[in-house]
């Protein structure tokens, strides 16, 4: 892929052993030499295009300002299981310290090499010794590795073994054609590598990088939570519960893909239509099958999966309640240890509108409104601005229930409508301040069974006080009441 040899003969050169003593490497500058360097590859490299992807250096080897080598070094291969066997990296070390190997996309000796046979080896020689440098002033970091392919069926790599390359073996013959796309040429090439320093080998295979390499990590996606084998069942689940709101004409990927993406991607931690793209971009193949994700035209056991706008469009279309007891159903299925800590808290979604008042239809949540013996004064502000949801999960973050809090109450009052409607008993609560009230603590403990952890602090004043004056002393382990 990379090597070639010009045919003109360069007239005007030294002999040999001054040609290699006097040759010198740099980088190009400016425009005019930037389009001469295109030029000659377009016009003498076997492959005719000067293209780099990623991340480029372009090289010119000269000698008494005559030029007689081009060098293009790119971002490297995204996926090569001889490299990575190599350098024992995972798929997950692969994407993050992919950016530590640089590959050597194009390689044209211009003066004939039938005077100077050694000439291309001396130049790859030069221009690796200073690779590691040119680098780190352009990108901001080292590379540690060099990467290229040579097609067998031209060359034998005299030139890369001459300089200490390695040869790792023959690729598949898959050739990358955009993100995640490649195409079987049937022409495999051999991959050849060389450590660019004395121990970078062990710092690439090393558990933890170097600070001042991982400053160019960027932060991958996290992890599925599950194991792949466990996604189907997912799937299965999920079609259960949730319906397609789109009409059917035009569809390509289905509800149940797209909702399963979604759920795998906020159990890893993911927030937002964004990440989740991001995530679902990560898996392979062989997860994305498991979801049944649409299948990629004219690539077998490939799939594709939907991009952002997508996300955003159908999860804002599907039913709320039809998600929150497909998310809580799987849940229980990765967890199915019964309930024995519960904890509750508030969150407010950012961008989103408030929920619908309630009060005028929902008797159970005037009466539990009215019970509150928290002042109106010092209760949380109503969900005016924001949706605030109440989140009911487990300390292994198992979620167990969810509501939104309508726009005409606070988060206490709805939280107390709901309780009633759970199974409790046995069960410990935990919750802040807020929530502590009588009309909680006499629901939780006399009609559903539960005991509950409570915290007092300024925003409860009476309930505060009345505690300090019947616990003097403050309670362990803080030595004083919260």
């Amino acid at each position: 892929m990379s090597i070639a040899y010009s045919e003109r003969i360069s007239t005007g050169l030294p002999p040999e052993i001054r040609l290699l003593r006097d040759v010198t490497v740099r980088l190009i500058h400016g425009d005019q030499e930037r389009q001469r360097h295109d030029e000659l590859l377009n016009q003498e490299h076997y492959l005719h295009n000067a293209t780099a992807v990623g991340r480029v250096l372009r090289y010119v080897a000269e000698y008494d300002g005559e030029w007689v080598g081009l060098l293009t070094f790119c971002s490297a291969s995204l996926h090569l299981k001889p490299r990575d066997r190599l350098l024992d990296w995972s798929a997950r070390e692969v994407s993050q310290r992919r950016h530590l190997v640089a590959q050597n996309s194009r390689f044209l000796i211009i003066a004939s090499t039938g005077r100077w046979p050694n000439l291309a080896s001396r130049v790859l020689k030069l221009v690796c010794d200073r690779l590691p440098q040119d680098w780190k002033s352009h990108f901001g970091h080292p590379v540690l590795l060099a990467e290229t392919f040579v097609d067998p069926q031209r060359f034998h790599g005299t030139c890369y073994k001459a300089a200490g390359w390695q040869a790792l073996g023959q690729t598949r013959g898959f050739e990358r054609c955009g993100q995640d796309f490649y195409t079987d040429t049937q022409h495999p090439k051999e991959l050849w590598v060389l450590p660019l320093g004395a121990n970078s080998l062990e710092q690439l295979r090393a558990k933890e990088l170097a600070p001042e390499l991982q400053g160019a990590i960027r932060p991958l996606p996290p992890p599925p939570p599950v194991k792949t084998s466990q996604m189907e069942s997912l799937w299965k689940l999920v079609r259960k519960h949730i319906g397609d709101p789109r009409r059917p004409r035009g569809i390509r990927h289905s509800v149940s893909s797209i909702v399963c993406l979604s759920f795998l991607a906020i159990a890893a931690g993911c927030q937002g239509p964004h990440a989740i793209a991001e995530f679902a971009q990560s898996l392979n193949h062989a997860q994305r099958r498991r979801l049944r994700c649409c299948p990629r035209k004219g690539f077998r056991r490939q799939c594709d999966v939907p991009c952002e706008r997508t996300l955003r469009r159908l999860l804002g279309a599907v039913d709320p309640d039809q998600l929150r007891e497909a998310y809580s159903a799987w849940m229980a299925t990765l967890d199915p240890r019964p309930l024995a800590v519960l904890h509750l808290d508030g969150k407010t979604l950012k961008n989103a509108d408030p929920a619908p008042p309630r009060l005028a239809k929902d008797p159970g949540l005037v009466e539990a409104a009215a019970a509150l013996d928290t002042p109106e004064a010092q209760q949380k502000p109503k969900a005016e601005k924001a949706l605030v949801l109440v989140n009911f999960q487990t300390p292994t973050q198992r979620l167990i229930d969810q509501i939104a809090v309508p726009q005409d109450t606070n988060e206490e009052a709805a939280v107390a409508a709901h309780l009633p409607k759970m199974d409790l008993a046995g069960v410990i609560v935990i919750a802040d301040a807020a929530h502590t009230t009588k009309a909680n603590c006499r629901l939780l403990t006399q009609e559903k069974g539960a005991e509950y952890i409570f915290f007092l602090k300024g925003n409860q004043p009476t309930a505060l006080a009345k505690a300090q004056q019947l616990l003097p002393g403050g309670l362990p382990p803080s030595g004083s009441i919260h």
